[in-house]
């Protein structure tokens, strides 16, 4: 399981609503984003060969005043590479023959891929009548300007500047950037830990760059808070119970978890061996692999 993987799929269900005005915001004013239901746990039985065996993200949202619905497929990866289209489409192609609904798909970038957001379109080339190509999304992080996306209204876009360009800003002031926006928000405290353990993930700074790093205007109060919100993945695993992560974990990538296997988990006394099954939970085929004993 890539790294990303976890805490891009938390942040992402967190803050879906937002993503959607980011990425598409002119579909998204059609949505009615409150409720939303994610159904990728349901679509790992019919995930296609070509692709990783499971949905990130497959949501489902009601358009407004219309009675019907769209779905959204979201894949995230840590860089651009070839055959990523053909990958979208086999999950588009899977996902049409379980659902009616239409579907949108879109993939994150962490790194390269075309600036910005873009329609990308796979065999657009074979432009004829009667023809048809697999459109998609595509939202390359790396490519997109920290500062515009500070500046948006967006919570989300403040985490997501983390990973974008600096211009010219050093490490330490965009790190600045991000968390005084997030701390400035009438947030919950949930959603910061969201936010600030993607920044915190992605913004790590040397000694050197430690000292430039200050919060200025933000009252001592929430600046002893922000400790609260310093949570990596790891801590939140730990914070939680390493067995509650990973049967989370299991339930995620195999749908619903048997009594029995609960119940191994249950007599795993290794932290250890259980971080250690955690990681290789999306590497094996079934739940049998991992020789639980």
């Amino acid at each position: 399981m890539a790294p990303h993987d976890p805490l891009f799929k938390s942040l992402l269900r967190a803050f879906f609503a937002g993503f959607l005005r980011l990425v598409a915001p002119d579909l998204a004013a059609r949505l009615d984003l409150g409720a939303v239901a994610f159904l990728d746990k349901e679509f790992v039985a019919t995930a296609p060969p070509r692709t990783h065996g499971i949905a990130d993200l497959l949501a489902r949202a009601p358009l407004q005043g219309t009675g019907r619905f769209l779905l959204i497929h979201v894949e995230i990866e840590s860089r651009a590479r070839r055959g990523m289209g053909g990958r979208l489409r086999d999950y588009h192609r899977a996902i049409q023959a379980r659902h009616e609904e239409p579907v949108l798909s879109i993939v994150v970038y962490l790194k390269g891929g075309p600036a910005g957001i873009c329609e990308q379109e796979l065999d657009g080339d074979l432009k004829a009548p009667g023809l048809t190509s697999f459109r998609y999304l595509s939202f390359s992080l790396s490519r997109c300007s920290a500062a515009e996306y500070l500046a948006k209204p967006e919570p989300l876009a403040w985490a997501l500047a983390a990973l974008m360009k600096r211009g010219g800003m050093s490490k330490a002031e965009l790190k600045r950037a991000c968390l005084t926006r997030i701390l400035e928000a009438p947030l919950t405290d949930a959603e910061r830990i969201e936010l600030v353990n993607c920044v915190e993930t992605y913004v790590q700074l040397t000694s050197g760059e430690a000292e430039e790093f200050s919060l200025p205007g933000i009252p001592e109060s929430r600046r002893a808070r922000t400790m609260l919100y310093k949570v990596t993945w790891a801590d939140k695993m730990m914070g939680e119970g390493a067995r509650q992560m990973l049967c989370s974990l299991l339930e995620d990538r195999f749908g619903s978890v048997p009594e029995e296997v609960k119940a191994k988990l249950q007599r795993i006394r290794s932290l250890e061996r259980l971080n250690r099954l955690a990681k290789k939970v999306y590497s094996v085929e079934s739940i049998q692999d991992l020789r639980l004993g």
